[in-house]
């Protein structure tokens, strides 16, 4: 699904929350967030709001990368990376690095990804861009490396969806706080991607509509 049918189809869904999304590739409803995380500026949100730079700050989360580096992983051109990169460094969520020697005495810049995208709530945009960066990262593993997939429809009484979320919030909450005191590059980790979302029943009645 592309990006603009994804954000049609927002429109019409009622979700649960607004998202928040981290170069970890992780999110939680707005609602539920941890209170310190506040609105973005519009330029933050247009920064975040397209799947292609959410997939650069997953791509340099652990590890700095330089344009060609990027382009190779995302299947890409170094033109298009080069656009992408750069409201994402003018917004502190990606840090430019020492430079590297590069082939035929070239000089290559490598980024790193900050963690600041943390700090701040999404957007319909971004949750749009999350979900679409989400399915392609899916998309591109083989069935080897697939830790678990699972889907569950729930009847709760009224005010404890958003219960839920905020309990499931809360856990990806202290698996990131985990994640974060690490020591990055140790070699013994374990690194996954974790994608989280909650909508209304698509097969539920839609409003005027019938069942």
């Amino acid at each position: 699904m592309r990006y603009g049918s994804f954000a049609r189809l927002l429109e019409r869904s009622q979700a649960v929350g607004r998202t928040v999304c981290d170069d970890r590739g992780m999110h939680t409803p707005r609602e539920t967030a941890s209170p310190d995380r506040r609105l973005p500026t519009a330029a933050e949100a247009k920064a975040l709001g397209h799947p292609t730079r959410l997939r650069i700050l997953f791509a340099c989360r652990d590890r700095a990368r330089t344009n060609k580096e990027l382009a190779e992983l995302l299947d890409s051109t170094p033109g298009t990376i080069h656009y992408h990169l750069r409201p994402l460094v003018e917004q502190g969520f990606l840090q430019p690095e020492e430079v590297r020697p590069g082939p035929r005495g070239s000089r290559q810049q490598p980024y790193r990804a900050t963690g600041r995208s943390w700090e701040v709530a999404g957007d319909r945009g971004t949750t749009a861009a999350l979900v679409e960066a989400s399915l392609d990262e899916i998309g591109a593993v083989g069935d080897d490396r697939v830790v678990a997939v699972s889907r569950l429809g729930l009847s709760l009484p009224p005010g404890e969806v958003a219960t839920f979320v905020a309990e499931v919030g809360a856990l990806l909450d202290r698996a990131a706080a985990r994640s974060r005191s690490r020591e990055p590059g140790r070699g013994d980790e374990e690194r996954v991607a974790v994608f989280f979302a909650v909508t209304r029943d698509v097969h539920e009645a839609q409003p005027g509509g019938h069942a």
